[in-house]
């Protein structure tokens, strides 16, 4: 087990952040044709041109992080210098921008960048210097959910970086949470299937922003790359369950969420999703038994227990109903739907 080192770079762009965790010996950095070639190997029926490396560089980008660490006499301080490269004013210099789920050559052509397109660039800087940097996965520190009009919840991750440095390990915050207590450090491969699952999840919430259709059918694309790439991604099976259900494609959707649910059982999205679903076609049976385990999941989620509610109503239990939805309305006070849904069997939103 390594021992973990928290560094302050005094950027607001980047912090450099501790984490705590052991990096398995298996393979986890490929170069760019080797991830290829394991895609291919994965994923035969993804076209080559599907098939992205995000942390890939040019030329001319790998001379610039060469210059940039030149003076630096250890490893922390190659980290330091690549992140103030990284920084506004620097020769690599990108910002951080939600939503911005880029490869590393996107990033610097368009100086923006999330945290996979952030962590993306960092690593493939990080590696043209020497040093050995990996993805990790740090969604516990920040686990995007967003929530439609029907009640659906749509997933993406925190992705971040660290670099091994003795038997240390150097955790790099891209998204200006600070330290992280818990991550886990995640192949190329795996950070390739959240790359894709993050794309199709900003195609998702860029169309909400921008009050527009979505098109689902590209963010099905994006999401189904993801499950081909990491047949066991739980959050990208959810979120393509989601776009099937949009579709029309409600069999498909149901086996989605489904897959999603043995891929992690203990995820409530895919229960809530499918609970949604199974009230939206009638089968209220089905959505209540599944409800009640979402719930149990995600206690504290104010949209399934709405949805709790309306299952319980449509099996004949009105004060296992009107319970739920007073639970959503204490966890989210400004619920309108569930106020609406009290209003409607005659009670008062709150007796508090």
């Amino acid at each position: 087990m390594s021992r973990s080192v928290f560094v302050r770079v005094g950027l607001s762009l980047l912090a450099i952040g501790g984490a705590s965790g052991c990096a398995a010996r298996l393979k986890l950095a490929y170069a760019p044709d080797e991830l290829r070639a394991e895609v291919a190997r994965r994923a035969p029926s993804l076209a080559p041109q599907e098939v992205l490396v995000p942390f890939e560089l040019t030329r001319e980008a790998v001379e610039r992080a060469q210059r940039a660490v030149q003076r630096a006499r250890s490893t922390e301080g190659q980290v330091r210098l690549l992140v103030e490269a990284m920084a506004e004013g620097g020769p690599l210099a990108v910002r951080y921008q939600a939503g911005a789920t880029l490869t590393a050559e996107e990033a610097l052509q368009t100086s923006v960048g999330d945290c996979t397109a952030l962590a993306s660039l960092f690593i493939g800087l990080a590696r043209s210097v020497g040093l050995t940097a990996y993805y990790s996965d740090a969604s516990s520190r920040m686990h995007e959910t967003r929530f439609g009009d029907d009640g659906m919840a749509v997933n993406s991750g925190h992705i971040t970086a660290v670099v091994e440095n003795g038997p240390e390990m150097i955790g790099l915050d891209f998204a200006g949470l600070g330290r992280s207590r818990w991550y886990r450090v995640i192949d190329d491969v795996e950070a390739l299937a959240h790359f894709y699952n993050n794309r199709g999840f900003d195609l998702i919430d860029d169309a909400h922003e921008r009050s527009r259709p979505v098109d689902w059918a590209a963010a099905a694309r994006q999401f189904e790359m993801a499950t081909q790439v990491m047949p066991g991604f739980a959050r990208a099976w959810n979120n393509l369950g989601i776009a099937a259900g949009h579709l029309g494609q409600v069999q498909q959707a149901i086996q989605h969420y489904r897959t999603a649910i043995a891929a992690d059982p203990k995820f409530a999205a895919p229960y809530n999703n499918l609970g949604s679903l199974y009230l939206r076609i009638g089968n209220g049976a089905a959505a209540l038994e599944v409800l009640t385990r979402a719930a149990q999941l995600e206690s504290t989620a104010p949209h399934v227990q709405y949805n709790l509610a309306l299952a319980r109503l449509g099996q004949g239990d009105r004060s296992g109903a009107i319970e739920a939805a007073r639970k959503a309305i204490e966890l989210r006070k400004d619920y309108p739907d569930a106020q609406a849904f009290l209003e409607k069997l005659g009670e008062a939103p709150s007796k508090r």
